[in-house]
């Protein structure tokens, strides 16, 4: 009996731990709850090992190219896709898909041509609509996206993602009021401090502002108006301009001209330059600024800014990095740092950030209802006799 026993035990299938694990069943199993629970490195590696059991897999292909795209590995996500369309040719979901990580890579023709076709091919898909809706607010279209848009609520009116875009379209037209305070303290001097209303109309192509200012820096008071506009130029280039006149003195300028340029040339990557002109009562400032933002696919971006200023024939250095993060819903947080001279204070209007020799930057924007926020910012400058100097911006903005 116990050799019977033996070799009906050695005739029996013998089923590992890791050979179940295989079973492809379990690894769908797997694969999705990984997904639902949002643990996307897990779910890619059950759907990259069902793919090796199965390469011609269609729907296996599509998952990794979804997570690869979740998980912002774009070049991964397009190649997944590419082979999606190579065994199914009119698979929609594939077009879509592929179209959307273009678009995140700014490859705005190439998803063109696929949408054109997946939308011959199912003129009435919502994620087709979606996907089009995507690809003219990206470029600047808000009107046309808000067309497809409105195509594809009508349809799927619960759809997340398309009223998660619905809340970002920028509205046809709106009014930004602002008020603002600027003190500053430097030890031997009196205060200075600016006050600062504002109004800037803006719409789909850009803005134009008015701009009022009241200054008392260190002594020297005065007041300046002016202008200031930009225009969008396609999906990836912007201009933008401002004019300041007032009273002047060796601190505030009594003309502030200045013209500058941005361009996206990476997703995320914008380069800019302008020029600044001031003209105060004794000497002329000229600044040639270059600026490098990078913005991260996490709620958090980079700008940067280096000037060389020329005034009476000395060219100056400056430099300033701040880095911006979304903590919260409603609260974004910024710290700084910025190498500079006072000439290139003079250089710079407050929006781009105080300078003296080195400079500590903090600040946060809250935002108190859907169309009012409010702005903080403080900066402990060292001047080049090593004084240190306190400055302070307080901001209140409305959204009509």
């Amino acid at each position: 009996m116990k050799y019977i026993l033996l070799i009906l035990l050695a005739s029996m299938p013998c089923v590992s731990p890791a050979q179940d694990l295989q079973d492809p069943q379990d690894l769908q199993s797997r694969a999705k709850s990984a997904v639902s629970e949002k643990r996307f490195g897990d779910a890619l590696t059950f759907y990259r090992t069902l793919l090796a059991g199965n390469p011609t897999d269609v729907d296996t292909i599509l998952w990794i190219a979804r997570l690869s795209a979740w998980t912002k590995d774009y070049a991964a996500a397009a190649d997944f896709y590419s082979q999606a369309l190579t065994l199914d040719p009119k698979n929609v979901d594939a077009m879509v898909g592929k179209a959307n990580v273009l678009l995140w890579m700014h490859s705005y023709p190439e998803a063109f041509v696929l949408l054109t076709t997946a939308r011959e091919l199912a003129p009435t898909d919502t994620d087709v609509e979606l996907a089009w809706a995507r690809y003219y607010h990206w470029q600047g279209d808000e009107k046309t996206a808000k067309v497809y848009l409105e195509q594809c609520l009508a349809s799927d009116g619960d759809n997340a993602e398309a009223l998660q875009l619905k809340e970002s379209l920028v509205p046809d037209h709106t009014i930004e009021l602002r008020i603002a305070y600027e003190g500053d303290t430097l030890p031997g001097t009196n205060p200075g401090a600016i006050e600062q209303l504002g109004a800037t109309y803006f719409n789909r192509q850009g803005d134009i502002g008015l701009d009022f200012f009241h200054m008392d820096r260190f002594g020297e008071g005065g007041s300046r108006g002016g202008l200031h506009f930009s225009r969008k130029l396609g999906a990836r280039t912007s201009v933008r301009a401002a004019a300041l006149f007032g009273g002047g003195g060796d601190i505030v300028p009594k003309q502030d001209l200045s013209a500058g340029i941005s361009s996206t040339v990476l997703h995320g990557l914008v380069l800019g330059a302008d020029y600044r002109h001031l003209v105060f009562p004794t000497v002329t400032v000229d600044a040639a600024i270059a600026n490098l933002d990078y913005y991260f696919e996490k709620p958090m971006w980079i700008l940067s800014n280096f000037a060389a200023n020329r005034a009476a024939g000395a060219t100056t250095p400056a430099l300033q990095v701040r880095f911006y993060s979304s903590v919260r819903k409603n609260l974004t947080l910024n710290a700084g740092f910025g190498y500079g001279t006072e000439v290139f204070q003079l250089a710079l209007p407050t929006d781009f950030g105080a300078f003296r020799r080195d400079s500590y930057i903090g600040g946060m924007t809250l935002a108190l209802t859907k169309k009012t926020r409010a702005e903080a910012t403080y900066t402990l400058a060292r001047r080049s006799t090593g004084v240190f100097e306190n400055m302070f911006l307080l901001a209140l903005v409305h959204t009509l």
